[in-house]
């Protein structure tokens, strides 16, 4: 069994001329922990191991309590074999912070564990991760030395006190960040602990935003001037093409184009996807045709998300001219809904989609929901036949046509 006992490390000794006095522990292991107690040399017993000068006593009982702490702390160590697996500066961090139930060195921290579920993720979900982050190191100092060790059903719970000037989803969301780390850390063996096994996230149904159809016509049929017909052309070519996101359509090219079809894989879920382009998403496409990409405002502005901010914020302001003028002399405008964004063409189609009967499994289909097994092409054609005959019939409903 390892044994520890005391020295006076004479090598260095500071201003005052004392030296410290350290635990060394034995069998080869060359490990020294500081006790944080400094004498002189002619204070010291060699052969005891014991201080002689002024205040020994007091001196001693301190040294033998450590003594006796490290001694016990090896004997833990060695009855539950974690002696002969750990490194020698994970004995070392042990045998000094005997607060710890495991080492820390060489251990991935939460921020290392949040870093490794987000290769290969898309960049929602990392810039999710990344505000996170901001919020938890808030709450814990430093997530770079926080462990999965240290981390209790408790302190989920005052983590998510601590989130509480944020939304519901947005607080859910960031201690979905927190669980995915933990189910990485079990799923590679670093940890054994897992404060998330009854722990259940608080969520609430995220409310649609869907614009009425005299709403949605008005919009269609709207005079735009400036930018505003960009942006309301570029949300009806959304809305034809089943909601397309915009990170996505961002990155079509004139190569996306495959028999009178789009066909690209979708960022965030990685599905494949094929609509069929109807002549009111190709005459817009034919409108702002770019050169390297499918749109040509994607040529000239390759940031995807800023280039959303913009047009949302443009979005909720679109709407027919009133009387008042702005100091540029221009109309103001009334706005057709003053929370309208790109989202809102999605859920507009679903919306939509259900008031016309179609097939709740035909909806799922074209909004990519759909789940299971492969199957066969034939089977895929099928619904590709039935989500290009339910886009039409919405596009109809909406552009009137006798509805």
């Amino acid at each position: 069994m390892a044994k520890s006992t005391l020295r006076l490390d004479t090598r260095r000794p500071l201003k005052d001329g004392t030296y410290p006095v350290q635990i060394v522990v034995g069998y080869g292991t060359n490990i020294y922990l500081s006790t944080g107690i400094y004498v002189a040399p002619d204070e010291w017993d060699s052969v005891t191991k014991r201080c002689t000068g002024k205040g020994a006593k007091k001196l001693n009982d301190v040294l033998t309590t450590l003594l006796t702490s490290v001694g016990s702390r090896i004997f833990d160590l060695m009855e539950n074999g974690q002696w002969r697996k750990l490194t020698r500066p994970q004995i070392k961090e042990m045998l000094t912070n005997l607060d710890l139930d495991k080492p820390t060195i060489g251990i991935p921290s939460i921020y290392d564990l949040i870093q490794k579920t987000l290769e290969g993720r898309a960049s929602g979900t990392k810039y999710i991760a990344k505000t996170a982050i901001i919020r938890l190191n808030k709450f814990c100092g430093d997530s770079t030395k926080l462990y999965c060790e240290q981390i209790t059903p408790v302190w989920i719970d005052d983590y998510y006190t601590s989130l509480s000037d944020l939304a519901v989803n947005t607080r859910a969301a960031y201690i979905k960040v927190l669980r995915r780390a933990f189910n990485y850390a079990l799923d590679h063996d670093i940890t054994t602990n897992n404060p998330f096994r009854h722990y259940k996230v608080k969520t609430e149904e995220t409310r649609m935003r869907v614009l009425p159809v005299e709403k949605m016509r008005q919009l269609v049929n709207l005079e735009t001037r400036y930018h505003y017909t960009e942006y309301r052309d570029l949300f009806m070519l959304s809305f034809y093409l089943i909601g397309i996101n915009l990170a996505d359509l961002s990155k079509l090219t004139p190569e996306s184009i495959v028999n009178g079809r789009i066909e690209y894989r979708r960022a965030k879920t990685g599905k494949l996807y094929s609509i069929k382009i109807e002549p009111e998403a190709q005459a817009i496409l034919d409108k702002y045709k770019g050169e390297k990409y499918l749109l040509s405002m994607f040529d000239r502005c390759t940031n995807a998300k800023a280039y959303q901010g913009t047009l949302d914020n443009a979005l909720a302001r679109i709407g027919p001219p009133i009387d008042e003028k702005h100091k540029n002399g221009q109309p103001k405008l009334k706005p057709i809904d003053k929370k309208l964004s790109w989202y809102w063409a999605r859920y507009s189609w679903a919306t939509y989609a259900a008031e016309l009967d179609i097939p709740k499994d035909t909806i799922s289909e074209a909004l990519g929901h759909s789940h299971g097994a492969k199957v066969t092409g034939i089977y895929i054609k099928y619904n590709r036949d039935k989500v290009d005959a339910a886009n039409r019939k919405v596009i109809d409903y909406v552009l009137g046509n006798g509805k």
